[in-house]
């Protein structure tokens, strides 16, 4: 379906209500996270708007692929963490200044597809897929700021005429048009300062989805040998996954051998791995739509050269005095400086290539809002050296290497806790298992 504006966008927002939206509060979702704590979520955000705003929501589209084909379905993130459902349709609306339907007067609205009658539990409201019009144009005609989730609406490049196209942009200038007086906003930040903390059930899921990576990863080293081909680590990374329970990937799984290990982002998984390789894995699974992601760095031959290693434990130097650092209070900014710091003074400052951390959660590189460490947030510590074979100020066996390793880390109260522990760094406990 292609449609033009906001307005026909928004009167696509029907479905039905999953069980973390049913209202009623011993309800869980299929993650076994429980309606109050999807409740909670949506009361915490409503707290967040003053009582001349609201915000809208709506469950991701179904994405075409290509003939009639459809791509796997994957909930909107923002969506996903107030409602916990996962159909492809559905909306939501939160008003703190309250809202009247059908003599039903709440803060909350959920739209619901054909079937289910109209309801009120508390102070969320039910309501079918025609009553979304009515519940938007009451909401907008009494608020001055209507915060979006659409992801949806991105950037587009019109290829056919050669210009870039501002889908997000123009669909806000669209619904202020039509609704006077109302200044649509992204939700991001806010949703940022929710989705940063995770509680305890979030971080469950997000252990599976470690464990589940951990698992794919041994299975890899045990397949891991001179001739084999980066998809077939790939394969055996990813099967794994899924038969321990992963819906998904996280992510495209990304297997670099050789030249590919300069490359932070290859996702071709094509070469034919040599000897004398090492072979960047950077994978993570995807658990009830939480992420892991992990990086590993292997010798394809099962023993790292010399040379490697020394490269390898700079990195991994840099890796554990990062972590060292993590806890409450700490800038964010400060682990970057550390990782630096260490692969600066080891001589490798200009084969740094990209940041030591981001957080982690529904979203790999997941929403937040501060730049200061805070107990109860997960974030990656990834630093890496990239050499490549032009580098002529170093020896020959030193160059055409890549070499990242990457744990998720939870904030404590006190420190840290690396998550992804169980998955080995040391470099003679990797070779042991390759063997």
């Amino acid at each position: 379906m292609r449609l033009s504006s906001v307005v026909s966008l928004f009167l696509l927002l029907v479905g039905r209500a999953g069980a973390a939206a049913s209202g009623d509060p011993a309800a869980v979702s299929p993650s076994g996270i429980p309606d109050a704590e999807y409740h909670a979520r949506r009361a915490s955000l409503c707290r967040l708007l003053d009582s001349t705003s609201a915000a809208v929501f709506r469950a991701a589209e179904q994405k075409w692929r290509n003939g009639d084909v459809n791509f796997p379905y994957r909930q909107e993130s923002n969506y996903l963490y107030l409602t916990g459902e996962n159909s492809p349709s559905g909306a939501l609306i939160l008003i703190p200044g309250g809202i009247t339907l059908q003599q039903m007067h709440g803060r909350i609205v959920h739209v619901r597809g054909p079937g289910g009658k109209d309801s009120l539990a508390g102070d969320e409201i039910f309501v079918g897929a025609t009553r979304f019009r009515e519940a938007l144009d009451s909401v907008a005609a009494r608020v001055r700021t209507l915060y979006v989730s659409a992801p949806d609406l991105r950037f587009v490049n019109d290829w056919l005429n050669d210009k870039p196209m501002f889908i997000e942009r123009d669909a806000r200038r669209e619904f202020e048009k039509t609704h006077p007086g109302v200044k649509t906003k992204a939700v991001t930040g806010l949703m940022g300062r929710l989705r940063e903390i995770k509680s305890a059930a979030e971080l469950t899921l997000m252990r599976r989805a470690i464990l589940l990576t951990g698992e794919g990863i041994r299975q890899a080293l045990k397949k891991c040998r001179p001739g084999r081909y980066e998809y077939e680590l790939q394969a055996t990374l990813e099967c794994t996954m899924r038969q321990g329970g992963a819906e998904a990937v996280a992510f495209p799984s990304i297997i670099g051998s050789g030249p590919n290990s300069l490359i932070p982002h290859y996702e071709a998984n094509e070469r034919q791995m040599q000897k004398g390789d090492v072979v960047v894995m950077d994978v993570g699974a995807e658990f009830h739509g939480y992420a892991a992601d992990i990086t590993r760095t292997i010798p394809v031959s099962g023993r790292f050269t010399g040379e490697q290693r020394t490269l390898y434990n700079i990195v991994r130097t840099a890796h554990d005095e990062v972590i060292k650092l993590i806890k409450p209070g700490i800038p964010a900014s400060t682990l970057e400086q550390k990782a630096r710091q260490v692969i600066t003074d080891a001589g490798y400052a200009k084969f740094i290539l990209h940041g030591i951390s981001h957080p982690v959660g529904l979203d790999v590189h997941d929403a937040g809002a501060s730049d200061t460490l805070k107990a109860g947030m997960v974030i990656t510590v990834e630093p890496g050296i990239y050499i490549p074979e032009a580098a002529d100020s170093l020896p020959k066996p030193d160059r055409g290497v890549g070499i990242r390793i990457e744990d998720d880390v939870l904030v404590t109260d006190t420190g840290s806790e690396v998550l992804s522990a169980s998955i080995p760094t040391d470099p003679a406990m990797i070779e042991k298992l390759m063997r």
